[in-house]
């Protein structure tokens, strides 16, 4: 009879079990398209590879063209899988270091479920994940190569580094590439000199300075190829992402790392809920585990030395943005996709506090320590990965927003003219973020069929001071791809009001309901019933 129980303590399903119990809601917005996913969806291969060429990515632009071939639903596919393909060699780089079995799993289910980078909902998102598995898996195959003395394999890491640079992010992370190459040739050096005295030291510096030349000359190789054959143009050249080193860029790297230590502004269930949810869990996990401390903690690292990696990675993976003014925060939820690097170091340092929070725990008794330990840590899994469902609820209201707007349009043909604004007041934004013009011009693509949307977020109008100021203010991503080369921008001073319809009470009972009659019937969900409008109110043509 197959030993079920021995098949659920391998660490690889586990790893994979927390990650579809954190993610599968995913699968939810399948249709779902957010920021300039809009702007994506429908483009033509020309449009596509014509602004990711602009950017320095034309690579992108035809893998979003095949991507849209197969289907939208592929974004969401690729996303769950190639962000739990990242967790995996991720577990299988801190085996190769010899973290214990305990220690590389809890930091695996911290890495995937962490409250961080909400953006991968996003299709125009997805492709960042592509290149972060790309590198991760060349630093397992440079840490595999060295420990093993494989050259070849070797150079096929700095290759497919080289290729995971497109995401240009990941560059300034190389830099712990470089630190992970100089330990392990120290190590290989001091094997082979045996005692050590100064000509040893010499030899040995002479050593790693050779072997990691290559690696210190691999980012600036690829600066070089960036530089004449991917140049950025067009809307993207003009102060688009300029490297910025002054003492405020510094406080704000110090103000990642503090903050992300524990990323506890990612928890979005509420304060009280958490903790109702985390003490549950904790005596649940601690009342009905049986087993001892064993060999499964052997060889743990300490928590002091958990937090300092986590630094490192933190400010490594911050790095890239904030030399750029782009800080890591989470509102709005679009700038989650400036932490798509930290889940890594907040796993490390948030299992380092939780192990010195529960070295408090008397020594006298190490099973009530360890089983202390473990429940702490199941309650905090559980608290992420319900705050996860909360996150992609979020989006999921949204999106029914989205296509409540679309129905809206589609069945009011005063909304479609294109010599008034349409103001969005509904409140059902994710997260309260401002929609961009792109993700209305969409909407109304898709209910009229044409790119002269004048639609904007109510406080967006009011933030620039009126659609003049709004138009003043992005006039260069005002065109085809934004969806909107037809709008008289121009207009009277006439707009409509949309807002959310007055027989819904709760958007969360509103949208369970919506889920259960598009899962019995379908044809039977009218989705314009979400919202109503006001207007047309007129003043003086401007």
């Amino acid at each position: 009879m197959p030993d079920f129980k021995g098949f659920f303590k391998k660490a690889e399903l586990q790893i994979f079990l927390v990650y579809m119990g954190a993610h599968l809601p995913i699968f939810l917005l399948s249709d779902a398209r957010y920021w300039d996913d809009w702007s994506l969806s429908g483009a033509s291969k020309e449009m596509l590879v014509n602004v990711f060429t602009q950017a320095g990515f034309p690579l992108l632009g035809y893998y979003h063209y095949a991507v849209q071939l197969i289907g939208w639903w592929f974004y969401a596919f690729s996303t769950f899988a190639l962000g739990y393909l990242v967790i995996h060699v991720f577990y299988l780089i801190l085996k190769s270091f010899d973290f214990s079995k305990s220690d590389a799993t809890a930091l695996s289910f911290l890495a995937a479920a962490s409250p961080v980078y909400f953006a991968r909902i996003a299709a125009i998102n997805n492709p960042g994940l592509f290149f972060l598995l790309a590198f991760v898996f060349a630093l397992y195959l440079f840490i595999i190569s060295a420990m093993n003395k494989n050259v070849y394999t070797e150079y096929l890491s700095y290759s497919v580094f080289m290729f995971s640079f497109q995401f240009n992010a990941l560059i300034p992370s190389f830099l712990l590439v470089f630190f992970i190459a100089a330990f392990l040739f120290y190590k290989k050096a001091d094997a082979s000199t045996g005692s050590i005295h100064y000509g040893s030291y010499l030899n040995k510096i002479k050593y790693i300075t050779k072997r990691t030349a290559a690696i210190v000359l691999l980012p600036f190789l690829y600066a070089i190829v960036q530089h004449f054959l991917f140049k950025k143009s067009g809307m993207f050249s003009a102060s688009y992402n300029v490297i910025a080193i002054n003492f405020g860029t510094i406080l704000s790297e110090f103000k990642v790392v503090i903050l992300y230590l524990f990323p506890y502004d990612g928890i979005f269930i509420g304060k009280p809920v958490a903790l109702t949810i985390f003490l549950a869990a904790l005596f649940i996990v601690y009342l009905t585990r049986s087993n001892t401390a064993g060999s499964g903690t052997e060889g743990e690292c300490s928590g002091k030395g958990l937090i300092g990696i986590g630094v490192v990675l933190l400010g490594l993976g911050a790095s890239a943005y904030v030399l750029v003014g782009k800080e890591p925060s989470y509102e709005p939820w679009m700038a989650t996709r400036f932490q798509v690097l930290l889940p890594f170091g907040a796993a490390f340092s948030t299992l380092g506090l939780l192990k010195i929070i529960c070295a408090v725990f008397p020594a006298k008794n190490p099973d009530m320590r360890h089983r202390m330990k473990v429940a702490s840590f199941a309650g905090l899994m559980v608290v992420f990965i319900v705050n996860w469902w909360s996150v992609y609820a979020t989006f999921y209201v949204d999106h029914l927003r989205q296509e409540a707007f679309a129905d809206t349009i589609r069945n009011t043909p005063s909304l479609q003219s294109r010599n008034y604004v349409i103001l969005d007041r509904s409140g059902l934004n994710a997260f309260d973020t401002m929609p961009g013009l792109g993700e209305y011009a969409g909407l109304h693509e898709v209910a009229t069929g044409k790119h002269d949307a004048l639609i904007l977020d109510y406080d967006s109008m009011t933030l620039y001071g009126g659609w003049s100021g709004f138009v003043d203010n992005f006039k260069r991503f005002l065109g085809p791809w934004s969806k909107v080369e037809d709008a008289a921008l121009d207009v009277p001073g006439c707009l409509y009001i949309v807002r959310r319809g007055r027989d819904v009470q709760s958007k969360w009972s509103y949208a369970v309901s919506a889920f259960i009659v598009k899962i019995r019937d379908p044809k039977h969900y009218t989705a314009r019933h979400l919202l109503s409008f006001d207007g047309p109110y007129c003043q003086s043509p401007r």
